[in-house]
């Protein structure tokens, strides 16, 4: 649990940095990470309390997910994310059992692990596990795996790690850079 909330704390510092961020739908895509994290690790832990919770704040900023400000190459490839978020989520989010829940957070990955692997958020790190099979967001190296749990919490491996992190500078809410 320690090493959750530790683990949750630096994705959120980590995914701060990126809230100043030039277009607004990385900006959306970092904060439904943050809520993403929350759930891999409540999985990974055997946990389902907040799984539902944190689904419907991720189906709430889907919604306000804009492909149109996506300025890159990746605009074409973004196309579907929203409504295949939205539609993980949603269904995530009335989910009532933990195996639901991790077939059902596999799908919510998909679209996840893609944008991860384009992007490449710094500190993101996609995990993928053959036996699942499945990708997963995370932070950091130690696998913990949310389709299994504690039976098999070290199944899988980093296939795609986020760009490092050059400014050592943490944003929260207060920060003002338009000075």
């Amino acid at each position: 649990m320690k090493k959750s909330m530790i683990t949750l704390i630096i994705a959120m510092m980590i995914l701060s940095l990126s809230l100043f961020a030039e277009n607004s739908f990385n900006d959306t895509m970092n904060k439904i990470t943050v809520e993403y994290l929350k759930i891999k690790d409540s999985l990974a832990s055997d946990k389902i309390e907040m799984v539902r919770e944190n689904s419907k704040v991720i189906l709430e900023l889907a919604k306000r997910l804009e492909v149109n400000d996506v300025m890159d190459d990746n605009k074409d490839h973004f196309q579907k994310l929203p409504d295949k978020i939205s539609i993980a989520a949603e269904a995530l989010s009335k989910a009532v059992d933990i195996k639901t829940m991790r077939s059902v957070f596999k799908e919510l990955s998909k679209p996840m692990a893609m944008w991860a692997t384009m992007v490449k958020p710094s500190g993101i790190n996609v995990a993928y596990c053959s036996m699942a099979p499945g990708s997963w967001l995370q932070t950091g190296d130690e696998i913990r795996n949310p389709y299994y749990g504690f039976s098999m919490l070290k199944c899988g491996e980093i296939v795609s790690v986020g760009e490092e992190k050059k400014d050592h500078h943490v944003c929260d809410e207060s920060c003002d850079h338009s000075k």
